[in-house]
Protein backbone atom coordinates (compact mmCIF):
# COMPACT_ATOMS: atom_id res chain seq x y z
CA UNK A 1 0.00 0.00 0.00
CA UNK A 2 1.47 3.28 -1.08
CA UNK A 3 1.71 6.37 1.29
CA UNK A 4 0.92 9.67 1.24
CA UNK A 5 3.83 11.40 0.61
CA UNK A 6 6.15 13.78 2.80
CA UNK A 7 6.90 18.09 2.31
CA UNK A 8 10.38 18.32 1.60
CA UNK A 9 10.59 19.52 5.21
CA UNK A 10 9.33 16.28 6.38
CA UNK A 11 6.14 17.58 7.76
CA UNK A 12 2.81 16.24 6.70
CA UNK A 13 0.88 19.15 6.19
CA UNK A 14 0.79 22.99 6.35
CA UNK A 15 -1.59 24.86 8.64
CA UNK A 16 -4.47 26.07 7.98
CA UNK A 17 -5.79 22.24 8.30
CA UNK A 18 -9.21 20.85 8.59
CA UNK A 19 -10.32 17.28 10.18
CA UNK A 20 -13.60 16.17 10.46
CA UNK A 21 -15.02 13.51 12.02
CA UNK A 22 -18.23 11.38 11.03
CA UNK A 23 -20.43 8.21 12.05
CA UNK A 24 -22.74 6.48 9.64
CA UNK A 25 -26.55 5.86 11.44
CA UNK A 26 -29.57 5.09 10.41
CA UNK A 27 -32.74 6.69 11.66
CA UNK A 28 -36.14 4.14 11.98
CA UNK A 29 -39.22 5.76 12.02
CA UNK A 30 -42.20 4.53 13.96
CA UNK A 31 -45.94 4.58 13.54
CA UNK A 32 -46.21 7.19 16.44
CA UNK A 33 -43.97 9.53 14.82
CA UNK A 34 -41.13 8.72 17.29
CA UNK A 35 -37.85 7.31 15.90
CA UNK A 36 -35.10 5.65 16.74
CA UNK A 37 -31.10 6.36 15.74
CA UNK A 38 -28.76 3.23 15.16
CA UNK A 39 -25.31 3.09 14.34
CA UNK A 40 -24.69 1.63 10.67
CA UNK A 41 -20.84 1.08 11.54
CA UNK A 42 -19.12 1.00 14.23
CA UNK A 43 -15.95 3.07 13.56
CA UNK A 44 -15.63 6.89 12.97
CA UNK A 45 -14.49 8.04 9.93
CA UNK A 46 -11.95 10.90 9.16
CA UNK A 47 -11.26 13.22 6.29
CA UNK A 48 -8.50 15.77 6.28
CA UNK A 49 -8.25 19.06 4.05
CA UNK A 50 -4.85 19.78 3.31
CA UNK A 51 -4.17 23.42 1.94
CA UNK A 52 -0.31 23.00 0.23
CA UNK A 53 1.34 26.75 -0.46
CA UNK A 54 4.82 27.21 -1.87
CA UNK A 55 5.62 23.89 -2.79
CA UNK A 56 8.71 23.85 -5.14
CA UNK A 57 8.42 21.74 -8.25
CA UNK A 58 10.29 18.99 -6.59
CA UNK A 59 6.99 18.36 -4.42
CA UNK A 60 4.63 19.01 -6.65
CA UNK A 61 6.14 16.52 -9.05
CA UNK A 62 5.98 14.31 -5.91
CA UNK A 63 2.15 14.95 -5.49
CA UNK A 64 0.77 14.47 -9.44
CA UNK A 65 3.29 11.53 -9.17
CA UNK A 66 1.11 9.96 -6.19
CA UNK A 67 -2.00 11.07 -6.84
CA UNK A 68 -1.26 8.98 -10.69
CA UNK A 69 -0.33 6.06 -8.53
CA UNK A 70 -3.19 5.82 -6.46
CA UNK A 71 -5.36 6.01 -9.43
CA UNK A 72 -6.96 9.04 -8.82
CA UNK A 73 -9.66 8.25 -5.60
CA UNK A 74 -9.35 4.63 -6.37
CA UNK A 75 -6.34 3.08 -4.45
CA UNK A 76 -6.22 3.23 -0.95
CA UNK A 77 -3.27 4.32 1.06
CA UNK A 78 -1.78 4.84 4.22
CA UNK A 79 -1.89 8.43 5.35
CA UNK A 80 -0.35 9.91 8.93
CA UNK A 81 -2.79 11.93 10.71
CA UNK A 82 -0.81 15.33 11.27
CA UNK A 83 -2.63 15.94 14.49
CA UNK A 84 -2.22 12.73 16.34
CA UNK A 85 0.52 11.04 14.47
CA UNK A 86 -1.30 8.10 14.11
CA UNK A 87 -0.62 5.99 10.91
CA UNK A 88 -4.24 5.81 9.06
CA UNK A 89 -4.43 2.62 6.48
CA UNK A 90 -7.17 2.45 3.96
CA UNK A 91 -7.46 6.07 3.23
CA UNK A 92 -9.17 7.39 -0.27
CA UNK A 93 -8.32 10.85 -1.90
CA UNK A 94 -12.14 12.29 -1.81
CA UNK A 95 -11.69 14.06 -5.25
CA UNK A 96 -10.85 12.58 -8.60
CA UNK A 97 -8.81 15.50 -9.78
CA UNK A 98 -5.96 17.00 -8.40
CA UNK A 99 -6.03 20.92 -8.32
CA UNK A 100 -2.76 22.40 -8.67
CA UNK A 101 -1.66 25.90 -9.12
CA UNK A 102 1.89 26.61 -10.81
CA UNK A 103 2.21 30.13 -9.45
CA UNK A 104 5.79 31.31 -10.79
CA UNK A 105 8.45 29.35 -12.29
CA UNK A 106 9.48 26.70 -9.49
CA UNK A 107 6.51 27.12 -7.26
CA UNK A 108 2.88 26.12 -6.70
CA UNK A 109 -0.04 25.30 -4.79
CA UNK A 110 -2.34 22.45 -4.91
CA UNK A 111 -5.40 20.85 -2.30
CA UNK A 112 -6.14 17.81 -1.44
CA UNK A 113 -8.83 16.20 0.33
CA UNK A 114 -8.56 13.13 1.98
CA UNK A 115 -11.18 10.67 3.83
CA UNK A 116 -10.68 7.25 5.46
CA UNK A 117 -12.24 4.50 3.84
CA UNK A 118 -14.86 1.99 5.70
CA UNK A 119 -13.91 -0.83 3.26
Amino acid sequence: MANFPLLSTGAIAQYPLTRSTSFAAETILFLDGSGQRCPTRGKRLRRWTLSLSQLNEAELFELEQFFDSVQANFGAFTFIDPYTGESVPNCRLNNPTVITQYLAVGYGNSTVWIEESND
